[in-house]
């Protein structure tokens, strides 16, 4: 009896030593059929090389790209001793001991070259270049940083649509357990860079952003800003100094502070400003109004002079504008009336910032209060565009697009709308851009006659273009800033251009900070328009 229980306690046994056994082949092959541990086991026989990344595209006018234009060839390379050597070949040598390291380490890896190689270990792939040494508009497109986000200008005004409009090339290898490719074995390719064609329009255009950067660069320190009349599209916007977006490092410690947008800065805008003080008397019936002026006249005890203390004898608003007579202004702003000429630099677009999206957006410039107005002093500086006044050149440009569209005022227009991969076009429409009659038409036909005038016979004639019609303003304003004895005064051109039908672009043009111009502004903007009319009127 005792040896039969001792027989079926071993039987018992067996039978849960054999269950147990069952149960942990059924475990290995659960686990080995599961899917997560399929992919986990093929993911370490899996090579991933990323080539290469790139973010959405920005456009021009005319759909033509601003960045990314350029191209370079990258070759994905599964290193064998054949692909290595045709690679020392094409590089004469210079790679060698890099390229020995690539072969020892057995990886795939992705190297720029400047052509192709047949070799079935190497891959090719057109990938672009996001900046350009010759970059256009770089004020405007900005830069991004080490990781791929836009730092300054469209590139972080639109970095999220630009993200989403991303792409890439990486090629999936077979590799053995040491990592190295297993030959003959086949890759797969995922080449995604045709959405990169998805991305942002902007109202720029490419000719004459070239012309205005290339004619602009005489500024040594200044801006330019085209608008396309009517509707204030900005076609062309430079800043001088420029700088590369594939070297902020240099432009950040450059102490001419080339990374500043200075189409978007304020200054002293000096005689332009006169405009708005010529646009509220003619809206006041006043332009008939006659001034003898002696070269210097009192305003609240202090004595404010025309340029060198010029006399300039009977004037009237036209002539007045064409010898840009100080006087004749502060007479005329007494007049009126500080609310009144307030008003209408307030309608123009002065003293308020304009933003185009997440981190770009204009200075507001410095307009005086009202109660600051009340002293005659002020009121007669306020005038002619001197005082606490500061403008900037993308206000001043409005102002002028706002005379040559016939007394409507628009805000100016940067980004256009949105493009897919097809480029196919979504206009945008910013909640902040506004179009109003801030003026008579009467009043903005006046001023062009006037501004005409003073291209043909005053002090823009050094700059009047001679290949079309141009109405031009000029101003000169001082800084309080001496360098070597002389101050430094800021030169500004501000005009419009006609073609057949009237007035067609407008060119603003500022010198910063220099003692003399030399007639620089001047040949900076009848360079610009003379080949604007060459290229499209």
């Amino acid at each position: 009896a005792e040896g039969l229980f001792v027989k079926k306690k071993a039987y018992a046994f067996f039978c849960v030593l054999m269950a147990l056994l069952c149960a942990a082949c059924l475990s290995i092959v659960n686990v080995s059929s599961g899917a997560e541990y399929v992919m986990a086991a093929g993911s370490q026989s899996i090579y991933r090389l990323d080539v290469a990344k790139a973010r959405g595209s920005i456009y021009d006018c005319n759909l033509q790209p601003l960045v990314g234009e350029k191209k370079q060839n990258v070759a994905a390379v599964a290193p064998t001793i054949e692909s290595i050597g045709a690679l020392d070949q094409a590089t004469e040598g210079e790679k060698r001991g890099y390229l020995a390291n690539a072969l020892e380490n057995g990886k795939p890896f992705a190297m720029e070259l400047s052509r192709k190689i047949k070799d079935s270990c190497i891959n090719f792939f057109q990938v672009p270049e996001r900046y350009s040494e010759e970059q256009l508009a770089p004020h405007v497109v900005g830069y991004v940083d080490g990781t791929g986000h836009g730092v300054t200008g469209v590139e972080l005004a639109m970095d999220d649509l630009l993200g989403r409009s991303s792409g890439e090339v990486t090629v999936y290898y077979q590799v053995d357990a040491l990592g190295r490719v297993i030959p003959g074995a086949e890759k797969k390719i995922v080449d995604t860079l045709e959405e990169t064609k998805a991305g942002v329009v902007l109202t720029l255009d490419s000719k004459i952003q070239r012309l205005v950067q290339d004619a602009s660069e005489k500024l040594e320190k200044g801006a330019v800003v085209v608008t396309e009349v009517p509707d204030g599209e900005i076609r062309a916007l430079a800043s001088v100094p420029g700088y590369s977006p594939n070297d902020v490092g240099s432009a950040a410690a450059n102490e001419d502070s080339p990374l500043v947008n200075r189409a978007f800065s304020a200054y002293s805008p000096g005689s332009v400003f006169k405009l708005v003080t010529a646009a509220e008397e003619l809206e006041e019936d006043s332009y008939g109004y006659d001034f003898t002026c002696t070269g210097s006249i009192n305003a609240g005890g202090l004595m404010f002079h025309c340029i060198n203390s010029t006399a300039h004898g009977r004037v009237n608003l036209s002539t007045a504008l064409q010898k840009s007579c100080n006087c004749y202004f502060v007479a005329a702003a007494r007049a009126l009336g500080p609310q009144a000429v307030l008003g209408m630099a307030y309608n123009l677009g002065f003293g308020a910032s304009q933003e185009f999206g997440r981190g770009l957006y204009t200075n507001t410039g410095v307009l005086p209060a009202l109660e600051e107005l009340d002293n005659a002093r002020a009121l007669a500086n306020f005038s002619f565009g001197q005082g606490d006044l500061t403008v900037t050149p993308m206000q001043v440009a409005g102002m002028m697009n706002c005379i040559a569209s016939g007394g409507t005022y628009s805000t100016l227009k940067l980004i256009s709308g949105t493009a897919d991969s097809s480029l196919n076009v979504t206009p945008v429409e910013s909640a902040a851009e506004r179009t109003v009659q801030v003026m008579e038409r009467s009043t903005a036909l006046r001023l062009q006659s006037y501004l005409e005038g003073v291209a043909l016979y005053g002090t823009a004639n050094p700059g009047a273009p001679g290949n079309c019609t141009a109405g031009i303003k000029t101003g000169t304003a001082q800084t309080g800033v001496y360098e070597n004895g002389e101050e430094l005064l800021h030169f500004w051109y501000s005009g419009y251009i006609e073609d057949e039908n009237g007035p067609r672009y407008t060119v603003t043009v500022l010198r910063e900070a220099t003692p003399d111009d030399k007639g620089v502004t001047a040949q900076v903007f009848r360079e610009i328009a003379e080949g604007i009319a060459e290229q499209y009127f």
